[in-house]
């Protein structure tokens, strides 16, 4: 049930935002009680950190794989940003919604979010381009600023609230990523 409730919180805050979402909507389209969703999570905040968590649990898989994979430093940021473009729109649309609605968090939950987004998304992705650039694949660029950067041209592409699109074209990807990493590799010694 627990794992329902989130998945349905999910499509009716990326579709309407979480604003525009009440509990009772979210118990109803579950087929539960509003007791019974209360007696699951708290409150709208509580089910919004858990949707959020579940957003990152995701990516954080995903960027364990590919730095489990291995390889060049250059091939596991393309790796990444190809798998995160393989997680479906409405998926991806988690984000924005996150950017937008962090603040309606507990304020517990909010620094837990964000201390844990650090640890187990941006932390490691980072490293990426600190060994990529010790290992003179990439320029010495801050890897604080690089991740930043790398996500911030990805954002558009995340979904728009309501989106159900399919993955990305990995076309577009390879596009994006060329003019990334064509500014941020090494210079020929």
């Amino acid at each position: 049930m627990h794992d329902r409730i989130i998945a349905t919180a999910t499509s009716l805050f990326v579709e309407r935002g979480f604003s525009g979402v009440a509990m009772r909507e979210i118990s109803e389209a579950c087929g539960i009680t509003k007791a019974a969703l209360y007696y699951h999570f708290a409150s709208k905040a509580k089910l919004l950190y858990a949707v959020c968590k579940s957003y990152l649990d995701v990516n954080a898989a995903v960027v364990e794989a590919v730095i489990a994979e291995g390889g060049t430093y250059e091939a596991q940021l393309r790796m990444l940003v190809h798998q995160l473009f393989q997680v479906p729109g409405e998926q991806r649309a988690i984000l924005r919604l996150a950017m937008h609605d962090l603040d309606s968090l507990d304020p517990d939950d909010h620094e837990a979010f964000l201390e844990d987004y650090r640890e187990r998304f941006t932390d490691p992705v980072e490293r990426i381009f600190t060994q990529g650039a010790a290992r003179g694949e990439f320029r010495s660029v801050d890897p604080e600023l690089l991740t930043w950067y790398l996500l911030g041209i990805a954002y558009p592409y995340f979904g728009l609230p309501g989106s159900t699109e399919e993955p990305t074209d990995p076309r577009m990807v390879d596009q994006l990523l060329d003019l990334f990493i064509g500014g941020l590799r090494a210079p020929a010694a």
